[in-house]
């Protein structure tokens, strides 16, 4: 860990509690077109944008949607989201990001929500943390793919090899591997059996602080 100055996050279950309001937006919206899908189906979906999330549902339950449907429930979604999402920041991040930057780290933020929400998100006292963000709406493609945690990379100008990212999601975790970093999994929204492609898998965020951080 000598080498590590550079630390990328992932946002929902990472930084923000807001899955659960994810998830309550998502069920409410696909109810309108009698579509139902399971809490962990949406949490599998967990990093990857709102189109990509659709188009595997419309896959799994083997129905046919026009696109304008399918936008249709993602601007729903969007708005059920908005209406309800409150910023309610993971216990012990705000200490572990302060201490991060004050001991000079490159910190990045990446995530397939929108940036309107994570402007939320920093307002909470998270303004001039990071270096990079990375949103769904600036990649063509989000998680799994590589891409969103390329682009991380390559905006900070960090070697690979010198980055760590921390996720808490199989989509996340594919994506932080398949762009050659090293990638820690926190269990906040899912258990270990999970998490099993990420290099290292912790309770929580504090768990990270103590390994990271510890002298």
């Amino acid at each position: 860990m000598k080498n590590i100055n550079t630390i990328i996050f992932d946002m929902d279950g990472v930084v923000v509690d807001g899955m659960p309001y994810h998830i309550q937006s998502w069920k409410e919206a696909l109810s309108t077109i009698d579509m139902s899908v399971s809490d962990l189906e949406i949490y599998l979906m967990e990093g990857m944008t709102g189109r990509e999330t659709m188009e595997i549902f419309v896959s799994k339950s083997n129905r046919s949607l026009s696109d304008e449907t399918v936008e249709k429930v993602i601007k729903l979604k969007r708005k059920i989201f908005n209406d309800i999402f409150t910023v309610t920041l993971m216990k012990g991040i705000t200490d572990f990001l302060l201490e991060l930057k004050y001991r000079q780290y490159n910190l990045a933020l990446v995530t397939g929500t929108r940036l309107e929400v994570v402007k939320k998100v920093l307002q909470m006292g998270l303004d001039d943390i990071f270096k990079v963000i990375v949103t769904g709406e600036s990649v063509n493609k989000g998680k799994p793919d590589p891409e969103p945690y390329v682009k991380a990379v390559n905006e900070l100008g960090a070697r690979k090899e010198d980055c760590i990212v921390i996720e808490n999601a199989p989509a996340g975790i594919t994506s932080a591997k398949n762009a050659g970093l090293t990638c820690f999994a926190v269990q906040t929204s899912l258990p270990e059996e999970y998490l099993k492609d990420a290099d290292r898998i912790f309770q929580d965020i504090d768990a990270v602080s103590k390994f990271l951080l510890m002298p």
